[in-house]
């Protein structure tokens, strides 16, 4: 049976819609992926943005599913993004996604706006569009050379930045070192991700790390997702993460996402999922709650 993009954005656009049933139906259209659900996605941010007490994480969602269409519905996407981006207006974490997403889907039209953001903190202490700017501009410039190298592995989302093909050094070394670029600081990170039966044991070490920012931190706890199963050290890092709020919101999200889906203490995740729904942190809170509602789905 056919799903109809019409009904998930009536789902988003409802106001007794839960947070759960938006996620699931930002995900519905983002999986249909054709020119209607691109329109209705673009349609459902504008009504998100203007609601009381918008959701960072539902926007930043959005963000991401767009980064992940099809390329041939790029020139619908590219001026949206782009418009995301340079709102001062929104939130940090979702200009993030809006820049990360452009970098996927058209870098050439991404080169000014990459180059004015990676010059100039506009965000908070994290700056987290910074960082992104700056991979992204390095995407842009590399991807002739280094396009072969995106999605080999990883199928289900596209990489901010290519995988290394091969490492001299140890990667979480290499990643700690203060002279490896953050663009090269990313590949390997995919390096490891795709070698994580080498590797993964030791990524501990860069969620406990102090000279890491938020932005790379984040995507630590995302490629733990993706790997999917995780030594019980790296359970623990991710569980102090999530409790510690001097942690920054997008690493703590992320960590949540990431341990819901590596653990198999249903009693722990149960646990930690249910204190964190409660938490004061917005994305936080609604990451746990998402999380929640996908383990009750999945069993």
């Amino acid at each position: 049976m056919e799903k109809s993009p019409q009904k998930f954005y009536e789902i988003i656009i409802n106001a007794t819609s839960t947070v759960d049933q938006i996620y699931t139906a930002i995900f519905e259209l983002r999986t249909i992926n054709n020119k209607e659900a691109i329109e209705l996605l673009k349609q459902g941010f504008y009504h998100l943005n203007k609601v009381e007490n918008k959701s960072c994480l539902l926007l930043h969602e959005i963000a991401y599913a767009l980064g992940q269409a099809d390329l041939s519905l790029e020139s619908l996407i590219t001026q949206f993004l782009i418009q995301i981006i340079s709102d001062d207006q929104q939130f940090d974490v979702v200009r993030h996604e809006a820049a990360e997403a452009l970098a996927n889907i058209n870098q050439k039209e991404a080169l000014d706006i990459f180059d004015k953001y990676s010059k100039k903190n506009v965000n908070d202490n994290l700056n987290i569009l910074q960082d992104t700017c700056i991979i992204g501009l390095e995407k842009a410039k590399t991807i002739n050379e280094l396009g072969h190298l995106y999605g080999q592995k990883y199928l289900g989302t596209r990489e901010p930045a290519a995988p290394f093909e091969k490492l001299d050094k140890d990667p979480v070394e290499y990643i700690l070192d203060d002279q490896t670029s953050l663009f090269n600081k990313y590949r390997a990170l995919y390096y490891l991700r795709n070698n994580a039966e080498i590797y993964f044991n030791n990524i501990d070490q860069l969620l406990t790390s102090n000279k890491l920012g938020a932005l790379f931190k984040h995507e630590i706890c995302f490629v733990i997702g993706q790997v999917g199963v995780a030594p019980k050290q790296i359970h623990e890092a991710l569980i102090n993460m999530i409790k510690d709020e001097n942690q920054p919101a997008i690493a703590r999200h992320e960590a949540i996402a990431a341990f819901q889906t590596v653990s198999s203490n249903k009693e722990i995740t149960l646990e930690i999922l249910n204190e964190y729904s409660k938490s004061i942190d917005q994305i936080v809170r609604e990451t746990a709650i998402v999380s929640l509602k996908m383990m009750e789905f999945y069993g």
